[in-house]
């Protein structure tokens, strides 16, 4: 009878914890990644300028924008805001080098500044800028593959920079 008990209280116990663990994740603003970022304020159809118009960035900030419910502009007259892009920065520089003194861990970094403005000109957003580091290892041996995984980090990078531009939008609208 008495581990009978035990065994309920241990399932009880792991209930808990497991109840507690979800609410403190919850509470802590916590999102799977990919999850689409809620809008609030932003004035919709929204113009984007400063980025050409097939940049990696350009596609994937009309994306997540797009993904979000908002509309875009072609033009500035059309549009309730205009979100101005500038000082676009993709940039690395060597962290470390191995023995032979080749370069074999580097630094990794994407920026932009961006302003957002109402059709009527009031300053809806102040000029930001946001901008994401990554580390990059590239063993000797693996030229290839390091050539794709640099690819692969710079495009989640420009992802997690357009998502930090729309939740400062969000909270500045």
């Amino acid at each position: 009878m008495r581990r009978k008990s035990y065994i309920c209280n241990t399932a009880f116990a792991a209930r808990l914890l497991l109840l507690l663990a979800a609410l403190g994740i919850a509470g802590c603003g916590f999102q799977p990644r990919g999850q689409t970022l809620a809008l609030g304020g932003i004035p919709s159809p929204l113009h984007v300028t400063g980025l050409t118009a097939y940049s990696p960035l350009q596609r994937e900030l009309a994306s997540q924008l797009d993904a979000a419910g908002a509309s875009l502009s072609e033009t500035a007259a059309g549009a309730a805001a205009v979100l101005r892009i500038s000082d676009t920065r993709s940039g690395s520089r060597v962290l470390s080098v191995n023995s032979r003194n080749k370069a074999v861990e580097f630094e990794l970094e994407e920026s932009a500044t961006f302003s957002l403005r109402a059709a009527d000109g009031r300053e809806l957003a102040t000029e930001q800028t946001v901008r994401t580091l990554r580390i990059l290892f590239q063993p000797e041996d693996a030229v290839l593959g390091s050539s794709r995984e640099a690819e692969l980090l710079r495009g989640d990078m420009r992802r997690q920079l357009v998502e930090s531009i729309i939740r400062r939008l969000a909270a500045a609208s």
